[in-house]
Parts: C-alpha cells; sequence; structure tokens
C-alpha cells in the first residue's frame, strides 16, 4: 500500500496589504526554506507556480502519513495553505 499524497495550495489571503521589497525578500526566502525542508524530508513530489493574478500562488504535491499530517505540513507554511487529499489514493 502506498503513503497518501496531499495537494498543498498555496492561495493569495487579498486581506494582505502589498508587500515592502524587503518583507517580499523575507517571505520568499521563508518559502525556499519550507520547499527545501519538504525535499530534504523526502515528502516533496511535485511544485506547481501560479500567475501573477488569481487565488492560486503555487501547488505542493506532498506524501503524508494521514490528512492530520498534511495539515501540519500545511501549518508550516509562512503562507495560507489549503489541503485538498488526492482521490484514488490509499489512506
Amino acid at each position: 500500500m502506498s503513503t497518501p499524497r496531499y495537494l498543498l495550495v498555496l492561495i493569495r489571503d487579498d486581506r494582505t496589504p502589498t508587500l515592502s521589497a524587503a518583507a517580499l525578500g523575507t517571505m520568499t526566502g521563508r518559502l525556499v526554506a519550507w520547499v527545501a525542508a519538504l525535499r530534504r524530508w523526502r515528502l516533496l513530489h511535485a511544485v506547481a507556480v501560479g500567475g501573477d493574478s488569481g487565488p492560486v500562488r503555487a501547488c505542493v504535491l506532498v506524501t503524508a502519513t494521514d490528512l492530520a499530517a498534511a495539515r501540519g505540513l500545511a501549518a508550516s507554511c509562512p503562507a495560507p495553505v489549503l489541503v485538498l487529499p488526492i482521490l484514488g489514493e490509499a489512506g
């Protein structure tokens, strides 16, 4: 039986004001570190980047033992994340 996979959708928060250059750089660094940690832990399967407009910033396909674990990964992200289970996966 394979470990379930989840799609972590990084969403834009319209309530967040436009970030300064310094704040944008800080956020970018935190997101890079988060993705690097997922890769290091061998949980990362794929990454897709959204466009400049619309509600989706990016999507990250990860492996997690269950929905609670996937939500824990999402909670560790510095940006707002929506967790979606991949249908047809075990678990």
